[in-house]
């Protein structure tokens, strides 16, 4: 299995790692201003979307029929999920919730994984071919590098 970070955060931005580019990095950033620019909702919506679209894509690629739920921990009392998910409105559910720093999860399954962490960071593994998870991110103006999840232990 390979491992990708997959953001909205071009890399050539970074400098000995550290992103040097003033950009939001939280659903809570909506209405604060970035460079010359506020974050409407509907530029938070388009990209939160990117990436849940990107997610589903890449699970119905490599045809997982079945995620887990693992180390969950829930930040509002409204949202809970089950230990497993099979339908893609249940995943898109997640998806969200975690982006909007509701919760933080692990979802996986044998031959694949997603992970979120600080920042709108988002982290695959999978052993679909790397062409095909690059062309799915690029797909959805995202950006795809080989990097090993932080939250793989």
């Amino acid at each position: 299995m390979t491992e990708y970070r997959i953001t909205k955060y071009n890399p050539t931005n970074r400098i000995n790692g550290v992103y040097m580019a003033d950009e939001w990095t939280s659903f809570s950033d909506i209405g604060k201003t970035f460079g010359d620019t506020i974050l409407s909702q509907d530029d938070y919506l388009k990209t939160e979307q990117a990436y849940i679209d990107c997610c589903i894509e890449l699970i119905e690629k490599a045809k997982i029929s079945k995620l887990y739920i693992k180390q969950a921990e829930y930040y509002t009392e409204n949202v809970r999920f089950s230990s497993s998910i099979s339908n893609t409105h249940e995943i898109r559910q997640v998806i969200t919730a975690c982006l909007r720093e509701q919760c933080w999860l692990k979802l996986t399954s044998k031959d694949f994984f997603i992970h979120f962490g600080y920042d709108y960071y988002m982290y695959i593994g999978s052993s679909l071919p790397t062409d095909s998870v690059i062309e799915t991110a690029t797909h959805y103006g995202l950006y795809c590098e080989q990097y090993s999840s932080p939250y793989t232990c």
